[in-house]
């Protein structure tokens, strides 16, 4: 049995907060995919809040990929 998550809109704010940076970014899927050198599908998972369960350092090289801060990625309130 998994433990009951803290913040169960954590994975939701990573979801939203990645693809809306990569929006922004005018970045596909693909080219985010392929720059960290990561299977696409798992780009869909963290897109689709179906992963959330990064390492500090796969969250950190996601938030370099994308130009932010690591904490940006989890806050409530998207800054453009």
């Amino acid at each position: 049995m998994r433990p009951r998550m803290k913040h169960p809109e954590t994975p939701r704010l990573l979801a939203r907060n990645v693809w809306r940076y990569r929006e922004q970014r005018r970045m596909t899927a693909r080219a985010l995919a392929e720059f960290l050198d990561w299977p696409l599908a798992e780009i869909d998972k963290i897109e689709n809040g179906d992963k959330f369960d990064l390492s500090l350092d796969e969250l950190e090289r996601l938030s370099l990929a994308l130009h932010v801060d690591a904490a940006d990625l989890l806050r409530r309130n998207f800054a453009n």
